[in-house]
């Protein structure tokens, strides 16, 4: 039965009893990882002798991998020499979660163990490594969740004019004036004093109880 994908946390912890090559000193250890097609190199440790120690983690995607294979070298100025190798299984770490591992090293020519390394393994499948993505994203704040693209503005009909544009209609008194009214009815005046009568013409008499006019007779 063929093991799920997932990614493979490999944590080169440190070397124990490497065979050291160096004459004078100590020698620099680091380590070249490899999983299928990926490679990663740990720090170097600098004067680390026969007994580095790295404690970095890495992390490889497989899918049908089951072998690491790791070359030690020393790192010195021009080649760096090759201290030894060692290969170990991802079977264990994939079945059950996690594994680890005192990893043979081999010297190249002599092909003896020379030391080992031990090794971490932590293995996380691709379900778990969605379930977990899931529940971060249901626990992520509300402004981190939403990614949707935001719906084209609405098109709004031109509003009309506030009232206020509009020219206000005219007031009362703009209106035109009333037509004149007379506000003087004609004046009574007097009448104009009597002529004189012809001789022979008398007044009209007036009548009974009324004042005479001075000036007539």
């Amino acid at each position: 039965m063929a093991l799920e994908a997932g990614v493979m946390s490999v944590t080169m912890e440190f070397g124990k009893d490497l065979k050291d090559g160096d004459w004078f000193g100590k020698q620099d250890p680091y380590c070249i990882i490899r999983i299928g097609g990926q490679t990663f190199r740990t720090r170097t440790a600098v004067d680390g002798g026969r007994n580095p120690v790295w404690n970095e983690t890495f992390r490889f995607n497989v899918i049908n991998e089951n072998n690491v294979d790791v070359e030690i070298k020393d790192e010195d100025v021009g080649k760096d020499d090759l201290i030894g190798t060692c290969t170990f299984s991802l079977a264990k770490a994939r079945e059950s979660g996690s594994d680890r591992i005192q990893a043979p090293v081999v010297s190249k020519k002599s092909r003896k163990q020379r030391g080992f390394l031990s090794i971490a393994l932590s293995w996380e499948p691709n379900k778990a490594l969605k379930s977990n993505d899931n529940a971060a994203a249901a626990h992520a704040p509300h402004h981190q969740q939403q990614h949707y693209q935001h719906p084209p503005p609405m098109a709004y009909a031109a509003a009309p004019p506030p009232a206020y544009y509009a020219a206000p209609p005219a007031p009362a008194y703009y209106a035109a004036p009333p037509p004149a009214v007379a506000y003087y009815a004609a004046a009574a005046y007097p009448p104009a004093p009597m002529a004189a009568y012809p001789p022979g013409a008398y007044p009209p008499q007036p009548y009974p109880g009324a004042v005479p006019v001075p000036g007539h007779r």
